[in-house]
């Protein structure tokens, strides 16, 4: 058995047994895959703990956060497990792997992961950030750069908006799954919770460039349509690409899509809204836990102690 075949084989499972999402099968199965590149027609019997620590590496190399890795590794030690009950491996070899070895364990790294993405540093960066946003020369990258600055929406939640989710009347976004039978090769989109399907306010802002996005287009179109393949949304790195330009542009701090979300969660709590409630903006399931993570850049505000004389002589 070799690892291609031992690959498609979980994969396969994985989806007649409905384990799993689109969105988990497209991601998890990435994961796999790069995991499987190192040999992919060699057996699975050769993984071994010099596979693993090469696996460990090659992360890095691809410049994957520690959360990712952290995930990217759960995902292909349930892959391992597998094989073994299957019989094509004696023992987990990534049982051979101390603790340590791992980059995301330990008191710094595990830090480190609960600050969630890059942030802007300041309102004026936030300002700047916006001012250039709207000085690009294209309506679909002023509006899709600013989506998850101004109402919080995920990188994916913006790259598969359609028309028809656009509600002038209710000056509403609604963020809705896209149906798998919507594409010709079966590629859908799945909210990642149900909490996820929410509607959200339509930014003033972006009034009128949405007004000529829209047009007179079919409601089921993808709002920001790639041009390389029509019909079809565009990938991640198309927004997180605009994003880091518009960045550049404003000379601010060089923040990815899910930065600026995280960023709008740091504004909110600034002016005082709770974990649950901007979990549930966010469109979390956990009331609030996830969102706690989303803090970094936006610390409690304290007034400074403002003296006055009264007359009469008392403070």
């Amino acid at each position: 058995m070799t690892m291609r075949m031992a690959v498609t084989a979980f994969i396969e499972r994985k989806r007649r047994y409905k384990a799993w999402s689109k969105r988990t099968e497209t991601r998890t199965g990435r994961d796999l895959w790069f995991f499987a590149a190192q040999g992919e027609f060699a057996p699975v019997a050769c993984v071994n703990v010099l596979w693993m620590r090469r696996f460990l590496e090659r992360m890095d190399e691809a410049g994957n956060s520690l959360a990712y890795q952290k995930t990217r590794w759960g995902a292909v030690v349930e892959f391992l497990r597998w094989c073994v009950k299957k019989g094509w491996l004696r023992t987990c070899p990534a049982d051979g792997i101390d603790v340590y070895e791992k980059p995301w364990t330990g008191k710094r790294a595990k830090r480190k992961l609960g600050r969630g993405k890059p942030q802007l540093r300041n309102a004026t960066e936030v300002q700047r950030f916006l001012r250039a946003a709207g000085e690009l020369d294209r309506a679909d990258l002023r509006v899709a750069v600013r989506l998850p600055l101004l109402v919080g929406l995920r990188s994916g939640e913006v790259r598969h908006l359609q028309v028809g989710d656009v509600d002038f009347l209710a000056r509403r976004l609604w963020i809705r799954e896209v149906d798998a039978e919507d594409f010709d090769d079966d590629e859908g989109w799945d909210v990642k919770t149900a909490s996820s399907r929410r509607s959200v306010e339509l930014p003033t802002l972006l009034y009128d460039d949405l007004v000529d996005l829209t047009g007179d287009r079919d409601p089921e179109e993808m709002l920001f349509a790639s041009n390389r393949n029509p019909g079809k949304p565009w990938g991640r790195q198309w927004l997180n690409r605009a994003v880091r330009k518009v960045c550049e542009l404003a000379e601010v701090k060089i923040v990815p899509a899910h930065g600026l979300r995280d960023t709008y969660s740091s504004f909110l709590k600034g002016v005082g809204k709770s974990a649950p409630e901007i979990g549930r903006w966010l469109g979390h399931a956990d009331h609030g836990t996830t969102a706690r993570q989303h803090y970094i850049g936006e610390p409690e505000h304290k007034p400074a102690l403002q003296l006055q004389v009264i007359e009469g002589g008392r403070k």
